[in-house]
């Protein structure tokens, strides 16, 4: 194992950083929140389980790290021991909800003490389910398999009545744009983003400021399209010659631009900004940016918002807040740039041998409000796609999620059929 030496300072990311100024401005928002989900099938070990989760939170410095001021900036200090209460003992077959409730609280985080996790378990009939509950600032979707691939190497070991070390991981340092590519960067997005509405508010409703959306609860619509769409998707883009992230984002797109009457506005979409040394690390090592929505009722959208998400890839290494004060024209209360997001969970959720039993992660849905509007995409094993979108509780979009749920399996419809190969032509009888 490892050896520990005293703690070590870095400065905080970009990403970081928004988090760190996001708490102080809203303290205990759930929209800094995150509530991961493994499940483990087969007869689970108790006291394993809770040696194995104590070996990952050691193993992993962002379930270790505060952020703290020093010398006029946001840094993170590795502690050489997670700062963590014991896992929480859930009733039988507790379901998501009730573990957000149970886990998420105004008192569950401190990043300036690194108390940035805690969890909790759940038995049942036929296994375990682990809810990890962490602050953003140190976790991302890819974050929640990583987390699964060493809590099931440590239950295994565990569960062979052997210690489960497991090497440390130390943080990576921060690597931002230099300051001439920050210059080129800012400029690429101004003329990018040059006249770019924003999203208008249904039935012109009030627009919600970006305080009163951090402190909202979510109403949400989940519905599921099944693999045949998913399959239409793909064809699709391979039409277009592009991802079928692009097809699913336009059918997005459409929906919203049918609902308000919208144009030319932005969707915001994290990406991933893991390099390849760290495919192992846990932390929120992600970037949210504008995609600009170009035209989309005529053909050819999926084509043209194809283009669009290019020039957001061009752009892409510009940090998010950098990006709103390059682009921002207009000072406001309002979310600026973009009011809604898109996420689309695509990665292959593997499952992990840990002794005797299985390890898998779960899909879950974000736990607060990180727009004005927000769905999210997840490609499940059989090619089913779940789909939740959710807004505050008190906007002007919560009563019209149902319609934007449906709204967006209509377009994502209308989208495959422009792929669908025609129909062979009959040859005429005799006269």
């Amino acid at each position: 194992m490892t050896e520990r030496t005293a703690p070590r300072v870095q400065p905080a990311s970009a990403l970081e950083r928004q988090f760190w100024l996001g708490e102080q401005i809203a303290p205990a928002s759930p929209a800094n929140w995150v509530l991961a989900e493994v499940r483990a099938d087969g007869p689970v070990d108790p006291s394993a389980l809770d040696a194995a989760l104590s070996a990952v939170a050691r193993r992993h410095e962002a379930l270790r790290t505060a952020f703290v001021i020093e010398g006029g900036q946001v840094v993170r200090t590795v502690l050489a021991e997670p700062v963590a209460e014991p896992p929480l003992r859930l009733p039988a077959g507790t379901a998501f909800a009730d573990a957000a409730a149970a886990l998420l609280g105004a008192d569950t985080f401190d990043i300036a003490a690194g108390r940035v996790h805690r969890a909790a378990v759940a038995p049942d009939d036929d296994g375990t389910t682990v809810f990890l509950a962490v602050h953003h600032i140190a976790f991302d979707g890819l974050s929640q398999e990583v987390f699964a691939t060493d809590l099931a190497r440590a239950y295994g070991l565990a569960a062979e009545g052997r210690a489960p070390d497991l090497p440390v991981r130390e943080r990576s340092a921060p690597v931002e744009p230099a300051a001439a590519q920050r210059t080129e960067l800012a400029a690429h997005w101004r003329s990018a983003l040059a006249g770019a509405a924003d999203l208008p508010v249904p039935d012109d409703g009030p627009a919600p400021g970006q305080r009163a959306l951090a402190r909202a609860g979510l109403a949400e619509r989940r519905t599921a399209c099944p693999p045949a769409v998913w399959q239409a998707v793909c064809a699709e883009a391979r039409r277009c010659a592009c991802s079928p992230f692009v097809v699913l984002l336009a059918a997005y797109g459409r929906a919203l631009a049918g609902i308000t009457g919208g144009a030319d506005f932005c969707v915001g979409t994290p990406v991933v900004a893991r390099s390849a040394g760290q495919a192992d690390e846990l932390g929120c090592l992600i970037n949210t940016v504008p995609v600009r929505m170009p035209e989309l009722s005529a053909p050819g959208a999926v084509e043209r918002v194809w283009a669009s998400v290019r020039e957001t890839i061009l752009g892409s290494a510009l940090p998010c807040d950098e990006i709103v004060r390059a682009a921002r024209t207009v000072a406001g209360r309002r979310m600026p740039v973009f009011q809604a997001v898109f996420a689309f969970e695509s990665w292959r959720r593997v499952e992990h041998p840990a002794g005797p039993v299985r390890m898998h992660t779960v899909p879950v849905p974000p736990v607060g409000a990180v727009a004005e509007v927000q769905l999210q995409v997840c490609e499940l094993p059989d090619g089913t796609l779940k789909c939740v979108v959710q807004a505050p509780t008190t906007g002007a979009w919560a009563p019209r999620l149902p319609g934007l749920a449906d709204a967006f399996r209509t377009q994502l419809g209308l989208l495959a059929a422009e792929s669908a190969p025609p129909l062979p032509l009959v040859p005429e009888g005799p006269a």
